[in-house]
């Protein structure tokens, strides 16, 4: 290069003195103008890293967040899925045992119907005797058994009416 300004500099008429000082200023701009480069390029590493370290952080706290919110979710998911155990067990329960309350209203209805059977048996063996002696606490317990077996009947009927509806 200083070759080159040196045959430059002889063909203007300049001396080897003044082509130094004219390459020299020119080499001393061109190193200001790289020194200027030099020091934008500087800013925006700085400008990029303060960027990359800022997107770190929300990158960082986005994680923390999610993984927050995800532990929270299967706390839940855990706490819903214990309760709906929970609730089929007693569904179950509850349906065992209206099963054995339905059973039981059927055993006493056959027993009231057993009795209603005896005593009216009863007044056809000796029907001049027994009507004479308790026609009045016949008509009576009659009454009150009827009474009794249409009552476990109707609870019966409900019952049953009640697990079919939720069950």
């Amino acid at each position: 290069s200083s070759g080159i300004n040196a045959e430059y500099g002889a063909l203007l008429g300049l001396t080897g003195k003044e082509v130094i000082v004219t390459s020299n200023k020119n080499l001393q701009v061109e190193l200001e103008q790289a020194n200027k480069l030099c020091d934008m390029y500087r800013e925006q590493c700085l400008t990029l890293e303060e960027e990359v370290c800022r997107l770190k952080e929300e990158n960082d706290v986005s994680r923390s967040l999610f993984k927050e919110r995800t532990s929270q979710m299967s706390k839940r998911l855990t706490t819903m899925n214990s309760r709906y155990e929970a609730l089929e067990s007693r569904r179950n329960l509850e349906i065992e045992g209206f099963k054995t309350d339905v059973q039981m209203m059927r055993k006493r209805v056959q027993e009231l119907e057993k009795q209603l059977i005896k005593v009216s048996l009863k007044e056809k063996e000796n029907p001049e005797m027994y009507v004479l002696k308790h026609v009045k606490s016949t008509a009576e317990r009659s009454k009150k058994l009827m009474g009794e077996v249409n009552k476990v009947k109707s609870r019966l009927y409900s019952v049953e009416n009640n697990m079919r509806r939720n069950f």
